[in-house]
């Protein structure tokens, strides 16, 4: 499996989320034609076109709630495979298993950078890839900006996926994207 680079990821959710974008904004598009034939109806009484309009109020909510959850679930998969690009191939035997457990368990009680600089650069001279790894994950969870460094220094295979990795993440908590979403799949 080919690597992926945070140009190409970039690309990728940009491409996908626009799509999503514009399938959003037919629906928003169908639902004020669709409106207006009701207002515009002389056959309906008041009553009869809230009612109408009410329904196509609730059809039109589910199915931008639908491409919403379309477009997270996109992106969720796009994390899932920079998280296992990064980690490489992992043995799944009992003894790989336990090692990383016992990994993961440490760089949980590391409590600063200075620590986890120290710990992954015992991890990376003594060769364990495994404590090295949850290092890495956890200095990129804690947004450990040095020891993320040095973890792509020492596995530079890694590095274009932590880095995509990293922008993906960040989708989640930039403001011109909350408010895009919000625009975008709010109610007509």
């Amino acid at each position: 499996m080919a690597k992926s680079t945070p140009a190409g990821v970039e690309r990728e959710l940009e491409s996908a989320l626009g799509r999503f974008k514009e399938r959003a904004a037919s629906v928003k598009d169908s639902h004020r034609s669709a409106r207006q034939k009701i207002q515009d109806d002389p056959m309906l009484s008041g009553l009869a076109k809230q009612t109408r309009i009410a329904d196509l109020d609730k059809e039109t909510k589910g199915k931008l709630d639908a491409i919403k959850g379309e477009q997270e679930s996109k992106v969720r998969d796009v994390r899932t495979r920079l998280e296992r690009e990064l980690l490489g191939d992992q043995p799944s035997d009992a003894s790989s298993v336990l090692l990383r457990r016992d990994a993961a368990d440490r760089a949980r009680r590391i409590s600063d950078e200075a620590d986890a600089l120290a710990v992954l650069g015992d991890a990376v001279r003594g060769g364990d890839d495994s404590l090295a790894h949850a290092v890495g994950s956890r200095a990129r969870q804690s947004g450990w900006v040095d020891t993320l460094d040095a973890y792509r220094e020492a596995h530079p295979g890694s590095a274009d996926s932590a880095v995509a990795l990293a922008f993906v993440e960040g989708l989640a908590s930039d403001p011109g994207q909350n408010l895009a979403n919000g625009i975008t799949y709010s109610a007509p």
